[in-house]
């Protein structure tokens, strides 16, 4: 008999790991006890993670949630927004969701209709709504009165969306560029329905960072990416030397085919990456060793240039959190690397890894589905007995 589990690691000081506790950091990943909701680990469709919530969408489209609810994030009503240490499942209106998503203290769930149900922080508009009448909200608000959305991504402060006809739409903080707006002085975009960047059409992806934006457009069978905002770190994948803060835009020109048409991007607080025909590229930030180059940024290597991720298998999926990568293999096996100050790779200490290492699994196990948030992860394994 095939049995399913959901496991947890990394840092749990708001209850983030739903293993219903709270603690530092959780170095070896550990089951997560599910029998106080209905949360099945074998129906798990997709797993994100804020600062310090989490947020898991099942195949019948319900979303459960745990970790720190003080702006509401988590999506729990209480009168005194404490943390929330086990998975609880929202009531979303009765809405059948297909995606969800974080950033910091914010969350977002998209319905089969192409709705968009926004909550958490709005400090920064980053909800689409007036910081004024809404700082923050544990009810869950819609507030794209037009097109239906596709694709939803969150960094630390802001929101990108992308409507079913290509159309790209954002909000929140606007401090590095990160909103695509010609206007560098404007700290804040609180009109959901602006557009970035005239003229940009076919997007089909949207990714993210701490003050950085990544978009692709697919035009005729082809990706052209393109990015906004913060380069300090080389996280839009040019010299920094050369341009530190980009806006409107800079397309990331490729000077080989390598990509194929079906490409995923990810973008953790300073880094980039793609994951394609089932190799990582990677490139930004690396003084955790974020990039999996076997040393960090002040060992003195490029890491603005592009390079795939060596010694990896076949990857199959891939999740980001601010500074550490999760990845699952087509074998089953899952790798992480990176940042690991709370134990974020999993692997028993709180040293950054600088190269993919295997997660520790129980005997006879194989991962199906990893996920991470910002210092913590979580994958869904199955025996093989």
């Amino acid at each position: 008999m095939t049995t399913y589990k959901l496991i947890s690691w990394g840092a749990n000081s708001h209850g983030q790991l739903g293993q219903g506790v709270l603690s530092e950091q959780c170095v070896l990943p550990k089951e997560i006890d599910l029998s106080g909701c209905d949360l099945r680990p074998e129906s798990v469709k997709k797993i994100v993670g804020g600062g310090g919530h989490t947020l898991i969408l099942d195949t019948e489209g319900r979303v459960y949630s745990c970790g720190r609810n003080d702006k509401g994030q988590a999506g729990v009503s209480n009168t005194e927004r404490t943390n929330v240490l086990t998975f609880q499942r929202l009531s979303l209106d009765g809405k059948t969701m297909i995606d969800v998503c974080c950033g910091w203290d914010t969350s977002a769930a998209l319905t089969k209709d192409g709705d968009l149900y926004l909550w958490g922080s709005n400090r920064y508009g980053q909800l689409g709504d007036d910081p004024s009448i809404h700082s923050s909200t544990s009810s869950p608000i819609c507030t794209i009165q037009s097109g239906k959305v596709k694709r939803i991504s969150m960094g630390l402060r802001h929101t990108v969306v992308v409507t079913d006809n290509g159309t790209v739409l954002v909000c929140g903080a606007n401090s590095k560029g990160q909103l695509g707006l010609t206007n560098m002085e404007s700290k804040q975009s609180r009109d959901v329905r602006h557009c970035f960047t005239a003229g940009l059409t076919d997007v089909d992806h949207v990714a993210c960072g701490e003050h950085h934006t990544v978009v692709a457009t697919l035009n005729k069978g082809t990706f052209t990416t393109y990015f906004f905002g913060d380069n300090k770190h080389g996280q839009a994948g040019i010299d920094p030397r050369e341009c530190t803060r980009i806006c409107p835009a800079y397309r990331f020109v490729r000077c080989d085919s390598r990509f194929s048409v079906s490409i995923q991007i990810h973008a953790g607080w300073s880094h980039t990456n793609i994951l394609s025909d089932g190799a990582v590229y990677s490139w930004g930030r690396n003084s955790y060793g974020q990039l999996g180059r076997g040393q960090s940024e002040e060992e003195g290597c490029e890491s603005w240039r592009m390079q795939r991720v060596e010694n990896l298998p076949k990857i199959v999926q891939l999740s980001v959190g601010s500074e550490h990568n999760v990845a699952l293999a087509e074998t089953g096996t899952i790798f992480c690397w990176g940042w690991n100050e709370h134990g974020n790779c999993g692997n028993g200490n709180t040293k950054d890894v600088l190269l993919p290492e295997r997660l520790p699994l129980p005997h006879n196990s194989i991962g199906v589905l990893v996920g991470s948030g910002a210092g913590h992860s979580f994958a869904v394994i199955k025996n093989i007995n």
